[in-house]
């Protein structure tokens, strides 16, 4: 590992103060591999080039539509019909030159974390390695991480003395297949309804329905939710056809400043992921912007 060079330590003194030398130097070697392009990509990817990440790989060679001009402020309209990756690679190395940037087309790519963009895409890939599901659909999106088992990472801890203490924890997670086949404690259903968003089953449902691509409608997604909360033993009450029909009603849409908190909310995970500082969220995110609501559970 190449020692921090004083430019770097200029460039990033605001947040090594914050998060220490150890922590930057495991940010500027690492690599974080980012599959499908969207708003919510953007947004994360703009944050971790900023906080100098070491390498950043992207991953898609679809064409720019008209669509993306209208929700990524990157493209500019001479963009049209060139591939979103390489684009979005040489508007981000603008930002931050001492971030390595490519595009890349493996199937498999060497990374430290694999952070894969839109619910269409999550349920056919296989990972290895720590791995990110996210997505940003109207007024709605969610991050999912799995940090694999025995993850160790740091945390400071008040100690008997008052005293801040430097502390190494171990956390374990679910792969995204067991979480999506996994049952709740419990069965007071007030208590479980603060304990589990609406939006996290749902998010799972239309996981199942997009890999079997099937077209989103209120009723069919009414019927997968339905079928796979019993499926799994979990009380239908913890799901409003409300939250569904708006879920439907934002479907296959983007709404920048949405993406723009989830992406936040992600960058900072893999942030975490990265440097060994703080736990990441253990394992879902969703976000609401009707309700304002941020929640995380463990599913």
């Amino acid at each position: 590992m190449s020692e921090i060079s004083k430019e770097e330590v200029a460039l990033y003194d605001r947040q090594i103060r914050l998060w220490g030398m150890e922590a930057q130097n495991r940010l500027r070697t690492s690599t974080v591999c980012f599959i499908g392009i969207s708003a919510l990509t953007l947004e994360a990817c703009k944050n971790l080039v900023l906080a100098g990440i070491g390498t950043l790989i992207l991953q898609d060679p679809a064409p720019i539509t008209q669509r993306d001009l209208e929700v990524q402020y990157y493209f500019q309209s001479s963009d049209l019909d060139k591939p979103k990756d390489q684009v979005l690679a040489e508007r981000l190395a603008i930002l931050n030159p001492l971030v390595k940037i490519r595009v890349e087309g493996h199937k498999d790519p060497k990374c430290d974390v694999l952070i894969v963009v839109g619910t269409g895409n999550i349920r056919e890939v296989e990972y290895t390695t720590k791995f990110i599901a996210a997505d940003s659909f109207g007024l709605f999106g969610y991050v999912f991480v799995d940090c694999l088992d025995g993850y160790e990472f740091v945390e400071q801890v008040k100690g008997e003395d008052g005293e801040m203490q430097t502390r190494l924890c171990k956390a374990e997670y679910k792969r995204l297949s067991q979480s999506l086949q996994s049952s709740i404690e419990g069965t007071n259903v007030q208590r479980l309804k603060r304990k589990y968003p609406s939006l996290a089953f749902i998010v799972q449902a239309l996981m199942e329905l997009t890999s079997k691509q099937q077209k989103i409608s209120n009723a069919i997604l009414i019927k997968a939710v339905g079928q796979m909360l019993d499926s799994r033993g979990i009380p239908r009450e913890l799901v409003d056809e409300a939250t569904i029909s708006r879920v439907v009603q934002s479907w296959d849409t983007e709404f920048v400043p949405c993406a723009a908190v989830v992406g936040g909310a992600l960058a900072q995970e893999v942030l975490k992921i990265v440097t060994c500082k703080d736990m990441p969220i253990q394992n879902w995110y969703t976000y609401d912007a009707l309700r304002g609501d941020g929640i995380t559970c463990f599913l």
